[in-house]
């Protein structure tokens, strides 16, 4: 017979009562039934038709008094409404008996339809035949297989659509298997690929014939409810998968099964999860349904908005929060009125706990005040650490994504604005899940106020002419030599006519270097005089002067370059100097009032630092914060001053730097360039102030031909008045601190293309003490202020 093509159990089966009056007699026989036991007896003798096979089901009805009591042995009658069990036909779904329990749970004439099992393709008739057949070769062949997958039976409440799950206990005492001749034997090695293979039906009919056995008596079918283990299990599994709390199929299932684990059909499912950096609720806007229930009620909701609200109160607390009525709630926040507005009127809190850190809740709510209270939460307890693992997850992967976004659109954030960029990146990952041509949104930091200073070498254009100047005479003149040498060995003349090139040459760089003449003599060297030095290389006299001139020439470019080197290191010391010290300082200053900062070395270090409350979230920068910077910026620059002549003896070269500061006391807008990957100013007022930055270090002091900026003094240049007597203030405090020296000159400067009306302090700077250390500065920093 082939099992797979019928839908129906193999084996023969009839109801048969015999063994249950057998036990009954033997109770009776032992006096193990009270006063009544003769009676009984009597009852059963005058009903033999029992003993026998049952096909005609008029006799059950016959004697239904009877068999209902006679089955209290195993299903007793105290148990009606409670215990869900019924006696069946041997492997069949036909009721012998069954509680009103069981009747109320399932309705056996339509089982195939209404129960969903955990068998393989939810093939009942699968289960049956395999319990047959152990129970087979339990008793033929004294072999006893444990099913360790117990069956489970899944019945949806056609109601409400809600699920309950029960495992099933099949009772087969009263159940006997007859066999029809004799029994063929199976070798134990065929046994054990029976057990192995033990949803093989094919395999099992193979060695088991159902002809050769019939199952005679009942059994009983008890359903014991394990629907809040499975659903739990259930849902740990589903939130394992990859994906888990981002797709609507995935949102669909887990509420469902949350549903059905409360048994409250109108359960809403939320999910709310903040990122530590962003400070955002953020959620999947490609799912209608991960999301937080605030968000399905107002739409981007900052965490900022939840303060005195459950939300809060569970996310700090670090504990559940029931509210069973919200109506009725004092302490509503406009968090908890957003909730009344959508018809939630009972919520129930979980927070994510990932170590230490919240890092997300769940949101389960109904519309029916106390429909969940404080016994729910225990019910979800369990599956708790499954939604922080998936949530923690789904943060990793979407910060990786918007951290790829962030590069690609912007480069290196500092990291003071990176929230505002993580913020765009997020957005524009939901964007690009509707359309993948979504663009960036702009980032635009208005109200902030500029720091610009500048440390530059004096004269280094001067300087690193004249070392590429001597290089290029110095290599002149030694190839002229040497091809004189070969010109006297040879007399080759087309060596003479490279020579009167080389003369010519060296006549135009000892007149002065020019623009372009570097190019030109360093193509005349590598393009003329190293290939035809070259042609004399086997020239063993003319070897020995080769190698003599190629020893003065820098390895890796092949010419002189012993000052241009010398000139490059001493400038890149200088540079390295002043960056560390800014970089140390500016850290420091992250302290006084997060900022953005950025610098630029080129010969010496430019800087610009902006600050303002648009760069920060929930700060609020004053004008008590930007005194703060500008005697901060004083400071640091003096500070660079004295590093650089502490350096000066180590330096090959004699460089100086010169220092200045522009202070611009009106707050300006700053936008981020994403096809230039920076900042800029935005709007044609604030561009004013990049113009005056850009030109200023070539200011001369009025009517005077001299430059204002000069080795061993610091300049600050304004147009306000006002800023004019802060910065007196903070001469006056740094002569006390001797950190500089001598008189304060107030200086008009020559106009300027763009900048008019430009002004300027300057004041030499001591050389007899040291900047504090950065804490102290900062100390410093606050004391002088706290005078004024």
């Amino acid at each position: 017979m082939d099992v797979f093509t019928h839908n129906k159990f193999p084996f023969p089966s009839t109801l048969n009562l015999r063994l249950l009056l057998e036990y009954w007699e033997k109770s009776i026989v032992q006096e193990n039934v009270p006063g009544f036991a003769q009676g009984l007896l009597q009852a059963i003798k005058n009903a033999p038709e029992l003993r026998e096979p049952i096909h005609d089901l008029s006799v059950l009805e016959k004697h239904r008094s009877l068999i209902n009591f006679l089955l209290t042995a195993v299903i007793p009658s105290a148990n009606q409404e409670t215990e869900i069990s019924a006696a069946i036909f041997p492997f069949q779904f036909t009721a012998l008996y069954s509680t009103q329990a069981f009747k109320k749970t399932l309705d056996l004439n339509d089982v195939e339809n209404c129960v969903r099992t955990n068998l393989p393709n939810n093939r009942m008739i699968l289960g049956k035949t395999v319990k047959a057949c152990l129970m087979i070769l339990e008793k033929f062949y004294g072999v006893k297989v444990g099913l360790e997958k117990p069956v489970h039976f899944t019945v949806r409440n056609p109601q409400t659509g809600l699920d309950k799950v029960y495992r099933v206990e099949n009772n087969h005492q009263f159940c006997e298997i007859i066999a029809k001749g004799k029994i063929n034997p199976i070798e134990k090695h065929v046994i054990k690929f029976l057990t192995e293979k033990m949803y093989d039906l094919d395999l099992w009919m193979q060695y088991i014939k159902p002809e050769d056995f019939e199952f005679q008596g009942f059994m009983v079918m008890r359903l014991v409810d394990v629907t809040e283990q499975e659903m739990l299990s259930s849902i740990k599994y589903d939130l394992l998968k990859k994906n888990a709390v981002e797709e609507q199929e995935s949102f669909n299932t887990i509420q469902h099964k949350l549903r059905s684990l409360f048994g409250i059909q109108e359960i809403k499912l939320g999910l709310a999860y903040c990122d530590t950096a962003n400070n955002l609720i953020v959620t999947n806007s490609a799912s209608d349904g991960w999301r937080s229930l605030i968000e399905q009620t107002v739409n981007s909701t900052p965490c900022n908005d939840f303060t005195g609200s459950v939300y809060e109160r569970s996310w700090t607390e670090k504990r559940y929060i029931t509210v069973e009525n919200l109506e009725e709630y004092p302490f509503r926040s406009k968090i908890e009125e957003a909730l009344l507005s959508n018809g939630i009127k009972n919520v129930l809190l979980a927070p994510l706990i990932d170590g230490e850190e919240t890092i997300g809740m769940l949101e389960l709510a109904t519309p029916t005040p106390g429909r969940l209270d404080a016994i729910s939460a225990h019910k979800v307890e369990n599956v708790l650490p499954m939604f922080t693992a998936a949530v923690k997850r789904v943060k990793e992967e979407m910060a990786t994504e918007v951290r790829a976004i962030i590069q690609e659109e912007c480069t290196a954030i500092h990291p003071s604005v990176q929230w505002r960029f993580f913020e765009a990146g997020m957005n524009l990952l939901n964007k690009r899940r509707l359309d993948a041509k979504a663009l960036m949104e702009e980032i635009v930091f208005k109200d902030v106020y500029p720091l610009y200073g500048m440390s530059d070498v004096r004269n280094s254009s001067i300087e690193r002419n004249s070392a590429i100047q001597k290089d290029l005479q110095q290599n002149l003149k030694l190839a002229k030599g040497l091809l004189q040498e070969i010109y006297d060995s040879k007399k080759f003349p087309l060596v003479e006519e490279v020579i009167f090139k080389t003369d010519d040459q060296l006549k135009k760089i000892n007149r002065g270097l020019a623009s372009g003449d570097e190019s030109n003599v360093l193509d005349f060297l590598k393009t003329e005089i190293n290939p035809l030095i070259e042609q004399f290389e086997d020239d063993d006299m003319l070897k020995i002067l080769i190698d003599n001139y190629r020893q003065h020439l820098d390895p890796q470019f092949g010419v002189v370059y012993k000052r241009r080197k010398s000139f490059e290191k001493s400038l890149a010391m200088i540079n390295q100097t002043i960056a560390t010290h800014l970089d140390e300082a500016e850290s420091e200053a992250q302290k006084m009032f997060p900022h953005y900062f950025e610098k630029y070395k080129t010969d010496g270090v430019e800087f610009t630092l902006y600050i303002g409350s648009s760069l920060v979230r929930q700060q609020t920068f004053d004008a008590f914060h930007l005194r703060n910077f500008h005697l901060w910026q004083l400071l640091t620059m003096i500070g660079i001053h004295q590093k650089i002549q502490a350096l000066k003896p180590t330096l090959a070269n004699d460089l100086d730097i010169t220092q200045l500061i522009l202070v611009h006391d009106q707050p300006i807008s700053i936008r981020f360039r994403p096809d230039e990957k920076q900042f800029d100013v935005d709007g044609a007022y604030d561009i004013r102030y990049e113009i005056v930055k850009k030109r200023i270090d070539k200011a001369y002091i009025k009517n005077t031909g001299e430059r204002l900026t000069q080795p061993g003094k610091i300049a600050i240049v304004y147009n306000q008045s006002k800023v004019e007597e802060e910065y007196k203030r903070y001469f006056r405090y740094l002569v006390g601190k001797k950190l500089v020296t001598g008189k304060l000159e107030t200086l008009e400067l020559e106009e300027l293309p763009g900048a008019n009306g430009l002004r300027a302090l300057r004041m030499q700077i001591g050389t007899d003490s040291n900047v504090s250390s950065q804490e102290n500065l900062l100390k410093d920093v606050q004391d002088v202020l706290a005078l004024q």
